[in-house]
C-alpha cells in the first residue's frame, strides 16, 4: 500500500470511528427498570444509574417483587415494580432524570387501583407540567405504556397527581 492510500485508509477509519461514537451518543438510551432492583423501602433520595428516586420517611417509595408478572403490549415483561405509594410532588414520591436535549420518554406503568386510571405528571424541575400521562388500572397481568416528548435538555420529574401508581420501567430515548 502506498503512502497516499495509507493516509486515505487512516482517514476513513477515523471517520468511521467518529461516526460510531457520535451515533452512539445520539441514540443512547438511559433507563431504570424495577426488574434490575432489589426489594426496598426507600425513605430518602436514592441514585440509581442517573435516575433519582425521591422519598422521605412519611412519604416513602417501595420497590417490590410481584407474584404475577405484568406484560406490556410490546412484549416487555416485569417481575417487580416501583410503588409510588400515593400522591407525590417534586420533593417526594418522585423519579428524577436528566436529559441532554429534546428526547422521547417511555414509561411502563399501572395505577395501583384495579378499577381507576390515574395521572402520572411529567414536569420540569421548576414545576412546569410537560404532560399528564395515563396509568391504566391494574388488570393483574398487563403493564400499560405511556409516551411523551421531552422538549429540551434539563432535569425532569415523574410523580403521581393523586393516589398510587406502580412504575415498571422508565426509558429516556
Amino acid at each position: 500500500m502506498n503512502r497516499k492510500n495509507l493516509v486515505g485508509y487512516r482517514f476513513l477509519v477515523v471517520m468511521v470511528l467518529f461516526s460510531l461514537v457520535l451515533c452512539s451518543q445520539l441514540f443512547a438510551e438511559e433507563y431504570i427498570s424495577a426488574n434490575d432492583l432489589e426489594a426496598a423501602n426507600i425513605t430518602s433520595i436514592v441514585d440509581i444509574d442517573g435516575f433519582k428516586i425521591y422519598a422521605v420517611s412519611d412519604k416513602n417509595v417501595t420497590v417490590e417483587m410481584i407474584d404475577v408478572a405484568r406484560t406490556a403490549s410490546d412484549g416487555e415483561v416485569f417481575n417487580a415494580r416501583i410503588k409510588l405509594n400515593g400522591s407525590g410532588k417534586i420533593d417526594y414520591r418522585s423519579i428524577h432524570f436528566i436529559t441532554k436535549g429534546k428526547t422521547g420518554l417511555t414509561v411502563y406503568l399501572n395505577s395501583s387501583s384495579k378499577t381507576d386510571a390515574r395521572v402520572l405528571v411529567l414536569c420540569a424541575l421548576d414545576g412546569t407540567v410537560i404532560e399528564n400521562l395515563t396509568a391504566p388500572p391494574d388488570a393483574g397481568t398487563e403493564a400499560g405504556i405511556a409516551k411523551a416528548t421531552i422538549p429540551a435538555a434539563g432535569e425532569y420529574v415523574l410523580y403521581s397527581k393523586g393516589s398510587g401508581i406502580n412504575i415498571y420501567q422508565v426509558i429516556v430515548e
